[in-house]
Formats: C-alpha cells, structure tokens, sequence
C-alpha cells in the first residue's frame, strides 16, 4: 500500500469497533443484546449470576463491616484513653495545689513567732531573762588515790 491510498489501514491488534457483540456475558453478569426491549435499557439485560459473584460480594460486606467495626473500636479506645488522661490530669493538680497549701502551712508553723505563740500559750513557757539565767560551774574532782 501507498502511503496516499484512498481506503484506511488498521493496525492489526486494533480492534473492531465496528462489530456489534450479541450475547456476549460479562463478569458482573449483564450481557449485550441485539436490541433492547422496553424493560431493558440501552440492549443490556442482566444474564444468570455465577455462584462466586455472590460469594464474593459476601466476603466484602463482611471485610468492610469488619474493618468498620475495628474502626469504631478503636475510637472508643481512644476517647476512652483520653477521658482518663484528662480525669489523672485534673487529679494531679488538686494533689499539686494540696501540696502547696501543706507546704505554705509548714513554713507558717516553723516560723519563730508562731513557735513562741504556741510555747507561751499551749506550755507556759516565758522567755529567759538574765536574772533566772544560773550558770553552771564545773569543779574538778580531786584526784583519787
């Protein structure tokens, strides 16, 4: 053939457009009729299913509704965990501000003044003056023989 020649060329692992495919069946179970009929839109009517159609149409429900449910479980696991972090976390601060309150109760209690309040009042305790001060004279032991 000439380059020019008046009647097109196809490759030949192009296929046919031009065949129309009657009563052919494909996997999802619809085949091709030569002209439709008033039920049947655009000449496809649905053919016999296979047996494994079914088959794995079921095995996908149940994969979804499998994964569905690990989802949503492990949701709830999640909000779980997080309501206890935030409870631990509300804990911990009224154990911190505790803390600090029995910290600043320690330091009022230790202070001199407080502790000369609670002598005088709770023991009767009176500060010492010079004149109640004895001293204390140690005397040599004579030397034993």
């Amino acid at each position: 053939m000439t380059p020019f020649s008046p009647t097109p060329t196809r490759s030949p692992r192009a296929p046919n457009r031009t065949k129309q495919v009657v009563g052919m069946s494909w996997a999802h179970g619809w085949t091709r009729t030569a002209t439709p009929t008033a039920g049947e839109a655009q000449g496809f009517r649905r053919g016999p299913t296979r047996g494994g159609t079914s088959l794995l149409l079921g095995l996908v429900v149940i994969a979804v509704s499998v994964a569905a449910i690990v989802r949503v479980r492990a949701s709830a696991r999640v909000l779980g965990l997080g309501a206890e972090i935030t409870e631990l976390t509300d804990g911990q601060s009224r154990l911190q501000e505790h803390k600090r309150r029995l910290l600043a109760e320690r330091a009022y209690l230790r202070h001199p003044d407080q502790i000369g309040d609670v002598a005088r009042s709770k023991f009767g305790m009176v500060a010492a003056v010079p004149d109640l001060v004895q001293a204390i004279r140690l005397v040599d032991a004579p030397p034993a023989e």
